[in-house]
């Protein structure tokens, strides 16, 4: 049986997960919950846990805090972090941590429940897997060069490796195999075999890493590592499923330290300029992948810009766009990119309106959702995309579907029904977040869109 702690400060977050995952079903228990750090490791003095859920931001000690703890005295517990879209940041120091997976509470609903344990499940008996087979002392002394293969997603419960390519293959990591010595027949039989069979469906690349005799085996491991977690993700192409790679590569791209301000990529991604601007779209995309940012913070940035589109074009759009909890390349990521450009430009086409007075729209949507909390009427609004009042508000209605009044009210109920949901913080606190200094006048207002006051509301939540 495997003993699970559930901290987090939220009460509704444990109470929810306590009662819906389907822990029996993959042979798991609850043996407690906590709602911060401290509380936690005192729960682990007095009892066996083997798997720790820990949300990363919390008062008294943070999620981070409590894994550095846990790691030193109690190296045997797995831990998955539970988090929301805005942490990406910190996912990336809980994934160096030692975190096995990470779970977006916003994301997660009833269905998944059973995905998500199943997950969690496999990597746990995976990572046992590995401690019985640790990285070989004596293999990767005095080489010059070594044939790797790594697994695009090396957490697939199908990522298995071929009776074919076991023979004389060592496991460095997980989703991590390679040869330190290997004939030049055989070297080639194998590169021949790899591009054929994994051209079609993508899932392994085999790379040659050269200039590794000044390297010893610790150094070689964290190169390995290192690639499988960075460049692998930008340097794999599907045209070319082997290649060849030299260490002094790698280090250099270490050492350039690329100056990037991650709310200013929000901000240009979340604006539309680049919908119809052709050459905007290319530098943007170019520059960011020039960034190399770590894979998981790419991927957590876009869940989140992907909630402001979504939030944005949600009155255009026939359905929400979605992006993928794990993206294995920048390949698929352009695609995806393009596919998300393409969707958002052809319900914009559909418009009579042109295309300058189209962004001139979307921009004052973009920036009704910057700035719920500012008393921005529509005229003020007008002279900020520079249209005059009147036609702003004939042109916001016809291709939004309601007026400007009614979205701005409606986007600040849906905000305020996430804080309601999300959070613990007053009532005055949410009215004046999104936009209303009268705490009264607010509720009576959430009471005509929603139904029922906020208190009932957030009551509602926590049942």
């Amino acid at each position: 049986m495997i003993r699970v702690l559930i901290v987090d400060d939220e009460k509704i977050v444990r109470k929810g997960l306590i009662s819906f995952m389907p822990w029996e079903d993959f042979g798991m228990k609850v043996v407690g919950e906590a709602n911060n750090g401290e509380n936690a490791l005192q729960i682990i003095e007095k009892n066996k846990v083997d798997l720790l859920l820990t949300d990363l931001s919390m008062p008294v000690m943070s999620g981070i805090e409590l894994m550095r703890e846990v790691r030193k005295k109690y190296p045997h517990i797995q831990i998955v972090v539970l988090t929301l879209h805005q942490d990406f940041e910190y996912v990336q120091e809980a994934l160096r941590l030692g975190a096995i997976d990470y779970i977006a509470k916003t994301q997660l609903d009833k269905e998944q429940f059973e995905d998500v344990l199943g997950r969690i499940a496999s990597l746990m008996e995976q990572k046992d897997l590995l401690k019985g087979n640790p990285f070989p002392q004596d293999e990767l002394v005095d080489v010059e060069e070594i044939l790797v293969l790594f697994a695009l997603n090396p957490q697939s419960d199908e990522v298995k490796l071929d009776t074919y390519l076991s023979v004389g293959a060592l496991e460095a990591d997980l989703g991590i195999w390679y040869w330190p010595s290997i004939e030049e027949q055989d070297r080639k039989s194998l590169q021949d075999w790899v591009t054929n069979a994994f051209s079609s469906n993508s899932e392994f690349v085999l790379i040659r890493f050269q200039g590794l005799k000044h390297m010893d085996r610790k150094s070689i491991l964290q190169l390995l590592r290192g690639y499988q977690k960075g460049d692998l993700f930008y340097d794999y192409d599907p045209l070319q499923p082997y290649k060849i790679v030299h260490s002094e590569d790698i280090l250099n791209k270490g050492k350039k330290e690329t100056g990037y301000d991650m709310s200013e990529i929000k901000e240009k991604w979340i604006s539309g300029e680049w919908i119809h601007n052709d050459q905007l779209f290319e530098h943007m995309k170019n520059e960011l992948k020039s960034f190399r940012l770590p894979p998981i913070r790419l991927t957590r940035m876009f869940f989140s810009i992907t909630d402001e589109w979504n939030r944005l074009y949600h009155q255009i759009l026939s359905e929400p766009i979605f992006i993928e909890d794990f993206l294995t390349n920048w390949v698929q990521f352009e695609t995806w990119l393009r596919q998300t450009r393409k969707k958002i430009k052809m319900i914009k086409m559909k418009s009579p309106y042109s295309l300058e007075i189209q962004n001139s729209i979307l921009q004052a949507m973009s920036l009704a959702q910057q700035m719920l909390n500012k008393h921005i009427t529509a005229g003020n609004m007008a002279k900020r995309v520079n249209m005059s009042s009147s036609y702003f508000s004939q042109c916001f209605k016809e291709i939004v579907g309601k007026t400007y009044t009614d979205y701005l009210r409606d986007i600040r109920m849906e905000q305020a029904k996430d804080y309601l949901r999300n959070t613990t913080k007053t009532i005055h606190w949410i009215a004046e977040q999104v936009g209303y200094t009268d705490e009264k006048y607010f509720s009576r207002l959430f009471r005509e869109h929603v139904g029922v006051l906020p208190s009932e509301y957030r009551q509602k939540g926590n049942i």
